[in-house]
């Protein structure tokens, strides 16, 4: 479904919330700004791989290799598969190989689903989220529904109650036997009721959930994991960490703040670290985080002009923005250091990182490459985007908007 019939339904996010997105993958400080190791395995608009090493920035051209007719409105790339939401639906494609499944999403009462920005996978399983349609029913909650990696059987779902209080899913993770879901809704802070809820991987039954007993009375805007762990992003009163066999409170990292917008999180665990974005001390001013997670996390923070509407999105040595004026900044991962920033026409709607560049979607019909070693532009074209999500995998480009079209990057 187009991203901007679903921002005019819905508006630019959930009362202007904060969160974060779980990734991972190594962290192993390097700050080579050429053909480092680019995987972006597990995160929306993510890449796991690109062009060969040493590909010099000349002109880059894309031929379509397929096309199908679910669109998108979320993607991650995992194992080399292409995994995405859409609106009613799931699906799984091979890079170069077209659609290996989809399958209609429906549940009692549900009948109008947008995707959301909430994915969880397994050796077996993937987890996506959905919200239904507030201008149908507002009372509805939120839903997951799990499928079969191979096949695109379904194997469970589940929804969060019916009470006007968690009709947005708000993020999906896995850690270990356990799915970790997190529901809440629009309005104003004060009026939140936060849920986590752990499930059974295999079965969909709950085990645990914890609320506004325990959370504090804001949005929930992110859920990833981290050694065993569940991390909680809100939006005041910090990062929450809680137990995955019991969903009880571990610990609270106060002073971590990353924020949410545009129907995606402006956050990534990527290794050792969160990195994080939220909104600055002036109107147009955004702040970026690196917090350490274990030992060999990174801390670091830096401010940019802009309003965040996409990323970031982390790789092993670059961390990437977009914004809704249009700029996109690439910064150092180890150090924060701003390499490079290039501004397109009109606002950023999809940022992926891959090997060799740095490909760059907007809200409208536009897609951008540039030489991730220095911002050279090396690509731009025309293409059925809508706003929608976009995802690389090794030497194809994968594109949303009403139907999905893959291409070849040549």
């Amino acid at each position: 479904m187009d991203r901007r019939q679903v921002l005019a339904t819905f508006g630019v996010g959930i009362g202007g919330l904060s969160g974060c997105l779980r990734l991972t993958g190594a962290d192993d400080g390097s700050t080579s700004t050429g053909e480092a190791d680019a995987s972006t395995d597990g995160q929306s608009t993510g890449g796991d791989g690109g062009a060969s090493e040493g590909e010099p920035a000349g002109d880059v051209t894309l031929t379509e290799n397929w096309s199908a007719d679910p669109g998108i409105d979320f993607a991650w790339v995992e194992n080399g598969r292409i995994y995405f939401n859409d609106y009613n639906g799931a699906a799984s494609a091979s890079h170069g190989g077209g659609i290996n499944w989809e399958a209609e999403v429906t549940y009692e009462g549900f009948e109008d689903n947008f995707g959301a920005d909430a994915f969880a996978i397994g050796d077996d399983h993937v987890t996506f989220g959905y919200r239904p349609d507030t201008e149908v029913d507002e009372t509805l909650g939120s839903h997951f529904h799990t499928f079969d990696t191979g096949t695109g059987e379904e194997v469970w779902s589940f929804a969060a109650p019916d009470d006007g209080k968690h009709n947005f899913s708000t993020g999906a993770t896995r850690v270990s036997d356990t799915v970790v879901v997190t529901a809440g809704s629009f309005g104003a802070p004060r009026e939140q009721e936060p849920l986590v809820i752990g499930l059974d991987a295999e079965s969909g039954e709950e085990r645990w959930r914890t609320d506004k007993s325990t959370l504090p009375t804001t949005f929930v805007n992110f859920v990833g994991s981290y050694a065993g762990e569940v991390y909680v992003g809100m939006q005041s009163d910090g990062v929450q960490v809680l137990d995955p066999e019991t969903g009880s409170l571990t610990e609270v990292h106060e002073s971590w703040s990353v924020a949410r917008g545009w129907g995606r999180t402006w956050g990534q665990i990527h290794g050792d670290t969160l990195f994080a974005a939220d909104r600055g001390t002036s109107e147009n001013e955004t702040v970026l985080h690196a917090y350490p997670l274990g030992s060999n996390g990174r801390e670091w923070s830096g401010s940019f002009e802009g309003n965040v509407t996409v990323g970031p999105v982390v790789d092993n040595s670059l961390v990437i923005v977009g914004t809704e004026a249009g700029t996109v900044y690439v910064f150092d991962r180890s150090t924060g250091e701003t390499l490079w920033e290039v501004g397109i026409e009109g606002s950023v709607g999809a940022v992926d990182a891959s090997a060799a560049h740095v490909w760059v979607g907007d809200m409208e019909t536009g897609i951008t490459a540039y030489d991730r070693a220095d911002g050279t532009r090396v690509h731009r074209s025309t293409k059925p985007l809508g706003g929608d999500d976009i995802a690389v995998s090794d030497d194809v480009l994968l594109l949303g908007g009403s139907d999905v079209h893959a291409y070849w990057i040549e």
